[in-house]
């Protein structure tokens, strides 16, 4: 399997993992979403305020899918680039097509096909309903935008992460 093609698949189940956080972050602990929002939603919204428990629950289950998928990223490189030397550019690559494959599935499939055309109303936070910001399309592809930017200074940090393990432990 040629190294791309390995990477957009590693891309698809990171993107996997992303939407299983997402969606029990909305189904358990919405308000940690609040502010991915558009601004209409964000302004109505009447949630109720967590309990000391609930707010202790959601910032640990949250740490615990980051540690995840922080950790899921830093082995895509390791074990694909364990066996042979590499230059940085070809971890980095892999690693940026992964990110960016998230990004992707992001916007099309998480924001466009379910926030803005499905639009479930488990999606729908408490007081917006109405909210013209559900079916703003452009709010998201901003936002992608805003996610390029941020998925390739987070693929740059873990392939250089990743290539001082590999350089100085594994090679």
């Amino acid at each position: 399997m040629s190294p791309v093609l390995s990477a957009v698949l590693e891309g698809l189940v990171w993107s996997a993992l992303w939407i299983i956080m997402l969606m029990c972050l909305f189904y358990r602990y919405p308000w940690l979403l609040v502010h991915d929002y558009p601004p209409d939603a964000r302004a109505a919204a009447r949630l109720p305020e967590p309990s000391p428990a609930q707010r202790r629950n959601g910032i640990l289950f949250t740490v615990c899918c980051y540690v995840i998928l922080i950790g899921t990223l830093l082995a895509a490189g390791l074990v694909h680039y364990a066996a042979a030397p590499v230059s940085f550019g070809t971890v980095l690559l892999h690693l940026w097509i992964i990110c960016m494959a998230w990004n992707v599935v992001d916007l099309l499939v998480m924001d466009w096909l379910l926030f803005c055309t499905i639009t479930p109303k488990s999606f729908i936070l408490p007081g917006t309903e109405g909210c013209k910001g559900y079916k703003d399309y452009r709010f998201h592809l901003v936002g992608f935008g805003k996610g390029c930017i941020y998925m390739t200074l987070f693929a740059l940090i873990f392939a250089a992460i990743d290539f001082v393990i590999l350089k100085f432990l594994l090679w």
